[in-house]
């Protein structure tokens, strides 16, 4: 039986106990212990459950959100060239474009074609921008290649050669800019002032012939953030300033037409233009030094070795070393080849089948260029006088299809574009 003093001693215990939430009428020790590792393992549980909701809500939500049939880059509005050849199944259409990387899956784009009718989808080759929707391509390859590119609203494209006016009417039509406004500022003194200042790479050497409509590279451009003029035509210039900045050293020292590799840029790429480039670098000095021994402009040596020979692309000139198309009768193995060229017969272009002469290096084509401009040819050794005595390209040019060197008559045309645009005068000099 407890005293009064042990009752209110345990009363004492039992209220500590209570404020400190355990148990009075356990055994403190052992139930203590077991509460601590309940809550701790309740304490971790907790923790591992809330971590599991967070995943699995973000990795829902990333499905949710992630919608791979959005454009890929909406800021890359440039076009690339996708060839679709005939037979391709949809699934191989699809690979094509992710392949070319115009579209982020190949999966949805077959997905989405599945459910709005794979089986309109049409072969061909195709201008396609990184800046459409898997919705437009495939409205666009519904279509057909000849429909061209589709665009979402207020976007407009401005294609290959295309006149100022007609570029500022589609401007006019997808933004609150009016058309007389838009034509006017291409060739306003004040806002070209103001793009020279802003892009003075590409406008560097601009010709007071050119309009600032001259600088835009065929794309599509995203006009629904536009507010005036000059955000506008500051938006139309930057892509031509992007894709023309690794070539400013070339392009600004050698004095080449920019509005003309724009467009060469834009239709055949970037590997073409290195190309042409490379191929003028590599032969203008041996054209110069035959400028000194024969007398021979290096302008116009140059400029019809790359006409000739397309630029060394094609199969004489690339496999046979012969730049000029230079026929021969010597039918020995190793001199001479039999391919198929184009000749013009009272003005119309006919296909026949030729002898050309095989050259075993490129320097000896263009030193029998030369000598038989010289020389002549063995019924008139002056048959080419008119083009030894031109003081100019633009007069040796012509000579060249008046003495009969060429049968097509826009050749002196052809000729005197190809020196102008790639500035090969310099070599004259």
């Amino acid at each position: 039986m407890q005293s009064r003093k042990e009752k209110h001693q345990h009363e004492i215990k039992n209220a500590e106990a209570i404020e400190q939430g355990l148990d009075p009428f356990s055994d403190s020790g052992n139930n203590s212990g077991h509460k601590k590792k309940n809550k701790k393992h309740h304490r971790l549980l907790f923790i591992l459950l809330s971590l599991f909701f967070v995943a699995g809500l973000f990795f829902g939500l990333k499905m949710i959100l992630t919608d791979n049939t959005t454009a890929l880059d909406p800021d890359d509005t440039t076009f690339k060239t996708v060839k679709i050849p005939t037979g391709s199944t949809p699934s191989q259409m699809a690979k094509s474009l992710e392949k070319q990387k115009v579209i982020k899956s190949s999966q949805a784009f077959y997905k989405y074609a599945l459910k709005h009718g794979a089986e309109d989808l049409q072969a061909g080759t195709y201008k396609i921008s990184p800046s459409q929707t898997v919705q437009l391509i495939f409205k666009q390859m519904t279509l057909g290649p000849n429909a061209g590119p589709q665009l979402g609203k207020g976007y407009i494209l401005v294609a290959t050669g295309q006149e100022d006016s007609a570029i500022a009417k589609n401007i006019a039509n997808e933004s609150k800019l009016s058309e007389s406004k838009v034509r006017s500022a291409f060739s306003d003194k004040s806002m070209i002032a103001k793009m020279k200042a802003k892009y003075p790479d590409l406008l560097k050497n601009m010709s007071s012939k050119n309009s600032l409509a001259d600088y835009i590279y065929p794309a599509a451009y995203d006009l629904n953030k536009v507010n005036d003029i000059t955000d506008l035509i500051v938006k139309l210039l930057a892509t031509a300033d992007k894709q023309l900045k690794p070539y400013y050293k070339d392009l600004n020292t050698d004095g080449i037409n920019k509005p003309a590799v724009i467009t060469l840029m834009a239709t055949s790429g970037k590997s073409e233009f290195e190309h042409r480039l490379n191929f003028i670098n590599k032969i203008s000095p041996y054209a110069q030094t035959l400028s000194k021994k024969y007398g021979i402009l290096a302008s116009i040596s140059i400029a019809q070795a790359a006409h000739e020979s397309n630029w060394d692309n094609s199969k004489l000139s690339s496999k046979y070393n012969n730049y000029f198309g230079v026929k021969t009768q010597d039918e020995t193995v190793g001199k001479s080849v039999v391919l198929e060229t184009t000749e013009y017969v009272d003005g119309k272009a006919e296909t026949q089948k030729a002898r050309f002469a095989v050259y075993s290096s490129w320097k000896d084509s263009m030193k029998e260029h030369a000598e038989t401009l010289v020389n002549g040819n063995t019924w008139n050794p002056d048959q080419f006088k008119d083009v030894l005595a031109a003081k100019n390209y633009k007069e040796a040019a012509k000579a060249l299809y008046k003495d009969s060197y060429a049968t097509d008559i826009n050749y002196p045309t052809l000729i005197t574009n190809l020196i102008e645009t790639w500035n090969l005068q310099r070599f004259d000099k």
